[in-house]
């Protein structure tokens, strides 16, 4: 894509204007951080409410829209809206013909009642010392800084800064900060550089560069942690995972967790739902909405207002805020070397792409074509992740807006821009507050996908694999490779895995075949337990360049471990009948009982179970009830059962392997709840804690315990699940999927009958003393006879090895 720079001098005297702010000693103001535990926000939602209404016309549109205090919908249009209205205008939106269905009937209640629970996150946090109470600590230069529990509840702006400054303290050689303008109210506001260090001949500067960038909008607070988590996992990976290394190696990554500071402080302070920034209009109305403040065609046209009350006014004129300024300033600084940008928003789960001004636009070619291709992989991969669906449109086909930051990064920088509304989907009744369950797996799907992203807006193609640990012993094994195009395709004949038994020796050669759309397999080699295969990938690009996975090809091979795997007892709960158990005498629940169903999701509760071909699990009450919490579990505990397990076929090694969700991180008393989990030798006897679970992964977790090898009797096993719910207000939901008793390792030969790991003459004379003497070990085949087949089998087994 040319970059046009029509635009560009708007942009500049901005830059200088704010040079000249910092020149005159304007001082920007500090991030305040409230204390929750005292500090009450105003009661400004008083005798409002939320509705859902379906729009036919443009003339209900604005009727409706001047009826409205705020419109949730990102770009208010026809068809489906969510506005926030007073009650007292609901007769008259009725009267519209608009069908209004409430959502939210008294939206103070529902604020505070959010509020109460952004309390209690905090006094845990601080009770526990994590999150953003998690006591500072003196990293060493390199070492990680991530903490996933961070992402366990929403962070004041300050509490984003501090935790990306403990990232820059960590990791000095690969982000540094930087304050990139003010804003409307002299607050700084600040981008994160992350990239590797220079090598010979790649020095850092001379790399392509990609903006990422949340909160333009104030009160979607699922954005700004999504950014922050890419951030962090970034750095966290740097050290670990080939794909980002080579990512690092390559690219300069710019992030802005928070365009909008004085929105978003404004949006915990005050207005839990403000959207714009904060510039003083005439009147009593504030603000400007950033992304109806870009100059790209069309400014102040579709999808924006003159009007200064309404959450969509463009502004005086393109640029007129700082801000936007600020963000087009640095864009223009990096010149050619930009070469795509995300803008992460809430709600409704969509990857939007230019152009978006008007209706009808046809993104010209080979652009519309680009866009896509990579919109809907990045699709396929969120749901490939999470079971979530990512709907990818060009963004006008939502609706129609003019003056947008993905417009103008496409028109007037000539890169690649999306805008990527995140959880939840379109139907939330509060999209812009879900419950905070909701943040790392939207982050993590998120990250995901914005690794594809990078990679294909600024690589020829790149090459990934999901690497094996171990693999079947004696059998051909097949491993995957996926080629992802970006600024060229694959040469679909040059896929090549590399393989060898052992650590030395020539790699052979073994050409891979398509399967499936950007797949590849090829097999490992059949290969005796407990020796190792190592292998990587490499392959052509159509423009020439060639790629190696990993990076360092036969000096540094991926390696997995041949083993046998026995399985000694295995449920995948999709059929009944196998002897699970629910309740207990003491058990009080009265809903949200353990049953095996298909779940429905909540944002508490599961969509999938885990099995990959399956849809059956326990959970606690599939149903979800219509609501959050109509179905979770309340009243006292419910118990699962499992039926008595035999694991004296696995051997030594065996482990009990479970898959679990669970989640009590929602409604007014979160984190207060957990789930024992135990396990039974003695058939039910008596009782061992295994863990106590706690965690809000909000995600399918495996879990694995090794089973004793000290002569406990292994031969009447059962596990139960007992989860609970014991405080008022807490949405407790639990599952289990995948339960089995296995081992995996290189089993002796059976003839190694003195155990010392040598098949010999001394295991020949041991086996014939035993048949001698009618010892169990001498019945050989195990039929109750001392005969000549056990003779035979024996020799057979030890000829075997």
């Amino acid at each position: 894509m040319s970059i046009p720079h029509s635009r560009s001098m708007l942009a500049v005297l901005g830059l200088a204007a704010s040079l000249s702010m910092a020149q005159q000693g304007i001082k920007p103001k500090p991030i305040e951080r409230l204390d929750l535990l005292t500090y009450q926000p105003p009661a400004v939602y008083q005798d409002q409410m939320v509705v859902a209404v379906t729009i036919d016309t443009h003339l209900q549109l604005r009727e409706a829209l001047d009826l409205s205090e705020s419109a949730w919908t990102e770009r208010p249009g026809l068809g489906h809206n969510i506005l926030q209205i007073k009650s007292a205008n609901l007769d008259a939106l009725t009267k519209l013909g608009v069908n209004p269905i409430i959502q939210i009937a008294d939206l103070h209640a529902h604020t505070q009642q959010n509020w109460s629970a952004l309390v209690e996150q905090e006094r845990f946090e601080i009770e526990n010392n994590i999150g953003a109470h998690r006591p500072a600590l003196d990293f060493q230069r390199g070492g990680s800084a991530h903490d996933e529990s961070w992402f366990s509840g929403y962070k004041q702006l300050s509490d984003i800064y501090a935790y990306m400054d403990t990232q820059v303290a960590a990791y000095p050689d690969l982000v540094t900060k930087a304050d990139i303008g003010d804003t409307i109210q002299s607050r700084d506001i600040f981008s994160f550089t992350i990239t590797a260090p220079d090598e010979p001949g790649n020095l850092a500067e001379d790399r392509p560069v990609i903006i990422w960038n949340g909160a333009q909008h104030a009160r979607e607070w699922v954005s700004p942690m999504t950014v922050t988590y890419i951030a962090s996992k970034l750095l966290d990976d740097s050290g670990s995972d080939p794909e980002v290394q080579a990512l690092l190696s390559s690219i300069r990554f710019v992030i802005i967790p928070v365009l909008n500071p004085d929105g978003y402080l404004y949006s915990w302070s005050d207005e839990r739902y403000w959207r714009k920034n904060r510039r003083d209009n005439p009147g009593s109305d504030e603000g400007v909405d950033l992304n109806r403040n870009w100059d790209s065609t069309e400014f102040a046209g579709a999808g924006t207002s003159s009007s200064f009350s309404s959450d969509i006014y463009h502004g005086g004129s393109p640029f007129s805020e700082p801000e936007t300024t600020a963000l087009s300033n640095l864009a223009i600084s990096y010149g050619d070397d930009l070469v795509s940008h995300i803008d992460f928003h809430c709600f409704s789960q969509l990857i939007l792409w230019p152009l978006g001004y008007a209706d009808g636009l046809v993104t010209p070619e080979p652009d519309r074509t680009n866009f896509v291709n990579l919109s809907g992989d990045m699709s396929t991969l969120i749901e490939s992740v999470s079971g979530e669906f990512y709907d990818p449109i060009q963004s006008w086909q939502l609706y129609p807006a003019a003056g947008t930051c993905s417009d103008w990064f496409y028109e007037d920088r000539g890169v690649t821009s999306f805008t990527l509304e995140l959880r939840p989907d379109s139907g939330a009744f509060d999209g812009f507050n879900p419950p905070p369950s909701i943040i790392l797996p939207t982050a993590e799907e998120n990250w995901q996908a914005a690794k594809l992203f990078a990679a294909r807006t600024t690589q020829a193609m790149s090459l990934s694999h999901t690497s094996i640990a171990t693999f079947d012993a004696d059998t051909p094994t097949p491993v995957f490779l996926t080629v992802n195009p970006g600024v060229s395709d694959v040469d679909p004949s040059s896929a090549v895995l590399h393989t060898r038994i052992g650590s030395s020796g020539p790699f052979e050669q073994v050409m891979m075949i398509p399967s499936g759309e950007s797949t590849y397999t090829a097999h490992l080699p059949s290969t005796p337990c407990g020796q190792i295969a190592e292998y990587y990938f490499t392959a052509d690009s159509l423009s020439g360049a060639s790629f190696t996975f990993p990076e360092g090809g036969a000096s540094d091979p991926l390696e997995a471990l041949s083993q046998i795997m026995i399985v000694a007892f295995e449920d995948d709960m999709e059929s009944s009948g196998n002897g699970w158990t629910v309740g207990q005498p003491s058990d009080a629940a009265t809903t949200g009982i353990w049953e095996r169903a298909d779940p429905e999701a909540t944002a508490a509760q599961p969509e999938n179970d885990h099995t990959d071909s399956g849809s059956i699990c326990w959970i606690t009450d599939g149903d979800s009830g219509g609501s959050l919490g109509a179905n979770d579990i309340d009243g006292g505990a419910t118990t699962l059962t499992s039926p008595m397990m035999d694991a004296t076929t696995a051997g030594e090694g065996a482990e009990l392997v479970y898959w679990r969700w669970y989640s009590n991180d929602a409604g007014a008393s979160p984190n207060a709840d957990s789930m024992l989990v135990e396990i039974s030798y003695t058939n039910g006897a008596s009782w061992d804690t295994l863990e106590i679970v706690t965690e809000n992964a909000n995600a399918w977790v495996e879990k694995r315990f090794a089973l004793p090898s000290d002569g406990t009797p292994l031969d009447q096993i059962r596990v139960r699940f007992i989860a609970s719910d014991f405080n008022d207000g807490s949405i407790v939901e639990a599952g289990i999927d995948d339960l089995s008793i296995e081992s995996i390792g290189c089993p002796g030969s059976p003839a190694d009958i003195n155990g010392d790991g040598e098949l010999d003459f001394f295991d020949i004379s041991a086996f014939l003393t035993l048949f001698a003497n009618e010892d169990p070990i001498g019945d050989f085949n195990t039929d109750g006879d001392w005969d000549f087949f056990d003779i035979s089998a024996f020799l057979t087994a030890f000829s075997a090895g």
